[in-house]
């Protein structure tokens, strides 16, 4: 086993003959950020605790730089972890809380050791603080600071922003980044916010039901998801019904009929669902081929853009987003035409 960074393989888990966790399987490369995403229940942090060893898997194989961890205990690991409440202790000062687990190494080491941690997260002036004086995102840096102060082999983060506002989330984020590229640690996160996890990690792992959906980069999974769940968890995706009606053409369950510029892998006659993402809808105030007929409701001012919000002929509602130019804009309940970008729809199979 010569791999370097961290390893999942084939790991299963049960709580009281609930099986949480189905045959999970993913790499973390050396050095990387891995964002573990999914909706609440899917088994992102249950997968995270078995990494951490904090619970044993029934099944499958965790390793860490070629070492298999599966039933190492917790403080042999040599793992760092941050808690979304950050777990700080009130009674000592910043310093201190930095220096917890340092207490094996000679005092001048560990003295060098936590003035470094602090320059790092950029909290030298707070090293006498205690932590209840300091903001949200302080504290944040400070337990980063505290678990990379024992170098660990591998970070491990469990919804380390959740706790924040939007506007400090996203600039911890843009910390987390920066710090990131310094130490270049192995890194896995667990979050249920997408645009966090897009802005943070080079690779994501979208699970659902305890199973690992996909596995690629933030643009890999946006522009090419693998699954409905995925293309709708991942960004807004307009979802609308047709039926395949040749190699390379569809009928919109709203009466367009659409050809596509590849194969479709579905037999004529099945009932498919075709997805576009709002910015791949464009606006015309004429019909043009493939074009869909819908009703205008309303638009947003989104900066830049706008969000329009409109009902196909057969009452599906889709969003497209659209420069701001300026021109007239349709009015409530004006029939307009949407022209998806056909090289960007993706098709699936409709649930049964």
């Amino acid at each position: 086993m010569s791999q370097t960074g961290l390893q999942i393989k084939d790991v299963d888990h049960s709580y009281d003959d609930k099986q949480v966790l189905h045959n999970v399987s993913f790499d973390v490369p050396d050095g990387k950020v891995v964002a573990l995403l999914g909706p609440s229940g899917c088994g992102k942090s249950t997968i995270l605790r078995a990494i951490a060893g904090l619970i044993t898997p029934n099944k499958g194989l965790i390793a860490l730089n070629g070492h298999d961890l599966t039933r190492v205990p917790v403080r042999n690991r040599g793992l760092g972890m941050v808690f979304q409440n950050f777990a700080l202790f009130s009674h000592m000062t910043v310093a201190e809380n930095i220096a917890y687990g340092l207490a094996h190494l000679p005092k001048s080491e560990r003295k060098a050791r936590v003035q470094r941690m602090l320059e790092l997260v950029r909290l030298l002036p707070f090293a006498n603080r205690f932590p209840p004086s300091l903001s949200g995102g302080q504290q944040q840096r400070v337990a980063v600071a505290r678990a990379l102060a024992t170098d660990p082999a591998a970070l491990l983060m469990d919804e380390p922003f959740g706790a924040l506002d939007r506007a400090l989330r996203s600039e911890l984020q843009a910390e987390l980044v920066r710090m990131q590229n310094n130490v270049g640690i192995t890194t896995v996160m667990v979050t249920h916010d997408q645009e966090e996890a897009q802005a943070v990690a080079e690779q994501l792992v979208v699970m659902n039901e305890g199973r690992v959906e996909q596995v690629g980069s933030p643009e890999d999974i946006y522009d090419r998801p693998s699954s409905l769940f995925v293309n709708g968890f991942i960004g807004h995706a307009n979802q609308m019904a047709a039926r395949v009606t040749g190699p390379a053409s569809l009928t919109m369950s709203c009466g367009t009929e659409i050809g596509i510029n590849r194969k479709i892998n579905y037999l004529p006659g099945s009932e498919v669902i075709v997805t576009s993402r709002p910015e791949n809808l464009n606006l015309s105030p004429v019909h043009r081929p493939n074009a869909l007929a819908a009703r205008f409701d309303r638009a947003v001012v989104m900066g830049q853009h706008l969000t329009i919000d409109a009902t196909l002929k057969d009452g599906t509602a889709v969003k497209a987003q659209v420069l701001r130019d300026g021109g007239a804009r349709p009015s409530k309940g004006d029939n307009i035409w949407l022209s998806p970008e056909i090289s960007k729809l993706h098709v699936f199979p409709k649930a049964s």
